[in-house]
């Protein structure tokens, strides 16, 4: 079995998952959260202002953007992604 970096805390770890098992929960928590949020919110907002509203870090936001399914869903809740140059999506 392979080593892999978490890509959330930065140790290492064995299994196919991009993050450690105690970061799993801390990843799951943060979109609850960010999906919550932005079905609260009444209008369009920015990687940056969902960050400094919810406390989720802009690091672990765009981390939750390069998955395909969670860009539609924070798209569609009304996350604005457009001239935003903190987004890297790699679809």
């Amino acid at each position: 079995m392979n080593l892999n970096k978490c890509e959330r805390c930065g140790c290492f770890f064995t299994s196919k998952n991009q993050v450690c098992p105690n970061c799993q929960e801390k990843d799951e928590n943060d979109i609850k959260q960010l999906k919550k949020f932005l079905n609260d919110s009444d209008v369009d907002v920015s990687v940056e202002s969902l960050s400094a509203q919810t406390g989720v870090s802009i690091k672990n936001v765009n981390r939750f953007l390069k998955d395909k399914n969670l860009y539609n869903t924070f798209t569609s809740l009304g996350l604005n992604s457009e001239n935003n140059n903190n987004i890297s999506i790699s679809l």
